[in-house]
């Protein structure tokens, strides 16, 4: 949780979002980081903490 603290807070002052947009960014980038693509199956997997895989495809459906 520590990289998405700082990507949130070097992201805050460039972008005037809502908290909840930011961490969804940052949570974003770390999973485009740790699983090397864009799939958005794999890259729901990693937000598996947060939610249910199948929500979190969807959600990143929605941001695109």
């Amino acid at each position: 949780m520590n990289e998405i603290n700082r990507i949130q807070a070097a992201l805050r002052p460039h972008l005037p979002w809502h908290g909840a947009r930011l961490t969804f960014l940052a949570l974003f980038l770390v999973a485009v980081f740790r699983v090397e693509t864009v799939n958005l199956d794999k890259l729901a997997t990693v937000f598996a903490s947060r939610a249910q895989s199948a929500s979190n495809h969807k959600r990143l459906t929605r941001f695109f």
